[in-house]
């Protein structure tokens, strides 16, 4: 069993155990001839037939020198492929329905120029031509449907250059995955802000001062905060905003603060939280069962509460 799971791996890399700078040797390399390959050899048989039934010179002529052509070009097509290096391939963490972006580095490895690669995984294809003397980068896109871990999964290498008579292609499998985020909520509700009661203990703060204007109202905004003399005035249901919310402070933010009861809409909003958090230079707490994040602020703060969001309740 040992055995076959390790032959499979070597022909069809199904597991990404391939580490990083990879160079494509001839053990990697799988090479037949393509559609048209198969084509171009049934019309040479049946050239040679016909010569040898009319007896033709010059029919043995071409046929003999296509041949020779269809044979030189098994190798050019090899060496379009062979020592090419896979340097990189990196990703950036997104949101959910938007498109990832894996970007993979080659390089020739050779003095020859790579012509029509085209690198493809199962989602998503390009082609590109790799120059000897930089490192080229390839773009895969793919479109997020959902939150959680996106695998790039396993990397076809293929080449028909130079006359698409022959088909060559390699596998790399490396762990490449980026997160995609919840997809923040468009119109949420303020902010849980927080402050100190005179025992020291936190709370939650009055929301005061001038308003500073009007929002679609959310399931879980104060009642007191609607705008009534707006919807006396038929311009539908909606809520006052205060200066004081632009303000930095300190928020908690946990599922039961969002007056969601659904898993999704519930990180959909802390994740629009979050958001609005790092942009109103709030310090913020995250709460999910038992992942607790401090309060803190900060790039790497916000990327660590969203990429929790992303992974939470998931199994990886």
């Amino acid at each position: 069993m040992k055995l076959s799971k390790k032959f499979k791996q070597r022909l069809f890399r199904t597991r990404p155990e391939d580490a990083l700078p990879l160079t494509i040797h001839h053990k990697r390399i799988y090479i037949l001839p393509s559609k048209r390959g198969w084509v171009f050899l049934a019309s040479l048989l049946l050239m040679l037939v016909s010569s040898i039934n009319y007896a033709l010179s010059l029919g043995y002529a071409l046929s003999f020198l296509l041949t020779g052509l269809f044979a030189a070009t098994l190798l050019e097509t090899y060496k379009n492929l062979a020592g090419v290096t896979i340097e990189s391939v990196n990703g950036k963490n997104v949101f959910a329905g938007e498109q990832a972006e894996f970007t993979i580095g080659l390089s020739s490895g050779t003095d020859i120029k790579r012509h029509d690669i085209e690198i493809m995984t199962t989602d998503a294809s390009n082609i590109c031509t790799i120059s000897p003397d930089s490192q080229t980068h390839c773009t895969l896109t793919i479109a997020t449907k959902k939150r959680g871990e996106i695998k790039l999964g396993r990397l076809t290498l293929k080449s028909r250059y130079p006359l698409g008579l022959w088909y060559t292609w390699c596998y790399l499998h490396s762990p490449t995955a980026i997160i995609a985020y919840p997809t923040p909520e468009a119109n949420p509700p303020p902010l849980p802000l927080l402050s100190t009661d005179s025992d020291g203990d936190k709370a939650k703060q009055d929301r005061s001062g001038d308003v500073a204007g009007l929002r679609e109202y959310q399931p879980g905004d104060t009642p007191s905060h609607i705008a009534w003399k707006s919807l006396a005035r038929g311009q539908g249901l909606q809520v006052k905003t205060f200066e004081n919310e632009q303000q930095g402070g300190e928020v908690m933010l946990t599922q039961h603060a969002t007056k969601h009861h659904e898993l999704e809409a519930q990180l959909s909003r802390l994740s629009a939280w979050v958001i609005a958090a790092e942009r109103n230079q709030s310090q913020y707490a995250l709460t999910l069962n038992d992942n607790q994040l401090p309060l803190d602020s900060g790039t790497a703060h916000k990327n660590l509460a969203l990429e929790s969001l992303a992974l939470h309740g998931l199994v990886r």
